[in-house]
């Protein structure tokens, strides 16, 4: 396929409004100035932001793909974006620099599947991710202008390590473009052989396929069938795996065209069959997974028929079968060939669903994070030189200095992340940078102990001490910061009819708690006073919306939709595993208040295997 560079009018096509074409005009304009000579790096940025407005993601998406090399190349330039985009755009263009610095320091020193499951560890916002991979795709596609040992790098870790992470992301048209582009680099012979076999462009087949889809969409419609419709043709290398897997001659490979009808029951499954059978010619390759489902739970009907001549596999399933397929157990048990790890697995299935939803959702600025949080049992922290240093869940800065070297930890008398001055305590994040400064003297202390949640950091300052590990009782001690310049306490986010509290901070101004706030109990009475709901009414206000339910495909699609109904805005969301088969999401949403949270309570109950909805 033949790719041309996008020019700045073609992205403007999708600003949409005079307000996005503002912010795109300012950020191809600090591109320009910021490479003014580095030509070959700003027409990289418009051919990702161009596949990022494909995608039909969001503005700030769009823009921050046209920022993306920016603190990467240049970290100076942080300041600027950050002064002319805010924070929201400087954090993800920030974090792509984070990704690009793990994956050019650690692609030699890691397997692939470690450095895919690195890379996922450390991606906080779900954009920065998608931009990543935009980006890369934009590198395949050029990937004539570098070096023979580049491309080989470049093919291999398109297909090994950023064609999976597109996959579980649902980014299917990437993953194919990466798997083709890297599969003719690596393996020319036989990409030219599939490619004399199918013997069409692959946008014929696209466009032949779309047709197949429109067609049968109308056929099911004129009978009445409220059906959503899926088309996919089949890609290079996907016909390569399956000839090579299966041992089959290309004659025996019938899917290379494929439609997937989507029903509201299995009732709808058996009709849509019957109506495509009636019209078109059945080929005698027919499975029924759903009267009799595969051992890992598959199920869905399979027919080939002859549509205008050409072979057409055409699925047939109800959306909770499609849910499973996708997301449960049948799509773990199904892709043997991408890693499967059940805490990286549940984030990324939640993170496929918001993407899914940001694309597909007509109102814009319903989710203005892609943010995700999800319980793991490692973090992945960042050297200063960008080298991974892998951590159990909750370490903190002092556990990093001792997985460093044991001097560093005796040694240790203050730390950096991301470039700020830390206590030792901090708990750490995925993706944080941490530096670690050492004084000339060991200064071990004893009530490090109390803190530190590695074995390694333990059992080094009870050598150093002398004490032995029977005798020492460990406290947990939670630490929190009050942050002083706002006026609703974010720890509690009050809203009218709740019982308040205000508290005098220092610099004299009034934070706004609930009555019931643990973090306002630890205050000093002297300084609590009554307050009088005139003075801090506003016209919208912030909730935490606390959810627990039974983990199954699709919940998270469920609680997105129903918040996006009745119309309250999602600032951030975090989801954790309490159990097997428990899972507690937080989501901060913007309220009219009182009643518009508890009218969500209502009807977020309401929906499958939600069986508790409170405050945060």
């Amino acid at each position: 396929m033949r790719y041309r560079n996008r020019s700045f009018d073609d992205l403007k096509a999708f600003a949409k409004s005079s307000e996005n074409l503002g912010k795109l005009e300012r950020a191809y304009s600090l591109s320009k100035e910021l490479f003014k000579n580095k030509q070959s790096v700003l027409q990289h940025q418009l051919n990702t932001a161009f596949i990022i407005a494909k995608l039909n993601l969001d503005i700030d998406t769009i823009t921050a793909a046209l920022l993306h090399e920016c603190i990467y190349e240049l970290p100076e330039s942080e300041e600027k974006i950050a002064k002319l985009f805010g924070k929201e755009i400087t954090s993800i263009v920030k974090e792509i620099a984070k990704l690009k610095y793990v994956k050019k320091s650690n692609a030699n020193s890691l397997d692939y599947k470690a450095l895919a499951k690195v890379i996922l560890g450390v991606a906080q916002d779900i954009r920065s991710l998608i931009v990543e991979l935009a980006s890369q795709l934009d590198k395949m596609r050029f990937i004539g202008k570098r070096s023979q040992d580049e491309q080989i790098m470049l093919a291999k870790l398109a297909i090994k390590v950023y064609a999976p992470i597109c996959h579980k992301l649902g980014l299917y048209e990437i993953e194919w473009e990466l798997q083709d582009l890297a599969f003719k680099k690596l393996n020319y012979s036989e990409y030219e052989k599939i490619k004399a076999f199918v013997n069409e462009k692959r946008r014929e087949r696209e466009r032949k396929v779309e047709r197949a889809k429109e067609e049968i969409a109308e056929l099911l419609e004129k009978y009445g069938l409220q059906v959503f419709m899926q088309a996919r043709a089949k890609n290079f290398y996907s016909i390569y795996k399956k000839k090579r897997e299966q041992n089959k001659d290309f004659n025996s490979i019938y899917d290379l065209l494929g439609v997937r009808v989507i029903c509201n029951s299995i009732e709808d499954c058996y009709r849509a069959l019957s109506i495509i059978h009636m019209h078109y010619a059945p080929t005698g390759k027919f499975y029924d997974y759903i009267a009799r489902p595969k051992e890992n739970n598959y199920r869905s009907i399979h027919t080939v028929i002859d549509w205008h001549g050409n072979y057409l596999e055409v699925q047939i399933r109800t959306w909770e079968m499609h849910r499973d397929a996708e997301e449960g157990l049948a799509a773990h048990w199904r892709y043997k060939n991408v890693e499967q790890d059940k805490y990286f697995d549940k984030k990324l299935s939640w993170a496929k669903q918001l993407v899914e939803l940001q694309r597909t959702i007509k109102k814009k600025d319903f989710m203005k994070s892609l943010r995700l949080s999800f319980g793991q049992r490692e973090i992945f922290v960042l050297t200063p030189k960008k080298e991974v240093i892998m951590l159990p869940e909750n370490s903190t800065a002092l556990d990093f200095a001792y997985a460093i070297h044991t001097d560093i930890g005796n040694r240790c008398k203050a730390v950096l992340v991301n470039g700020k001055r830390k206590a030792l305590d901090y708990t750490l994040e995925s993706g944080d940078t941490v530096e670690i400064i050492v004084g000339k003297e060991k200064r071990v202390r004893r009530d490090w102990l109390r803190f530190v949640k590695t074995s390694k950091a333990k059992a080094k300052i009870r050598k150093e001490l002398g004490l032995k590990a029977m005798h020492i009782k460990e406290k947990k001690v939670k630490i929190s910061e009050r942050k002083k310049k706002i006026v609703i306490a974010k720890c509690c986010m009050p809203l009218p009819g709740d019982a308040v509290i205000g508290y005098k901070t220092t610099k004299r101004k009034i934070t706004i708690h609930r009555a019931d706030c643990s973090y306002l109990s630890t205050l000093p009475e002297d300084r609590k006073m009554s307050i009088d709901d005139t003075l801090w009414k506003q016209k919208q206000y912030t909730a935490r919306i606390r959810v627990r339910a039974f983990e199954r495909a699709g919940l998270l699609m469920d609680l997105l939709k129903t918040l996006e109904k009745l119309g309250a805005t999602i600032n951030s969301s975090e989801a954790r595993s309490e159990s097997e088969s428990i899972t507690k999401c937080l989501f901060d949403v913007n309220v009219k208040g009182f009643a518009h949270v508890e009218r969500i309570r209502k009807e977020l109950l309401k929906l499958p295997d939600v069986f508790e909805v409170g405050r945060g």
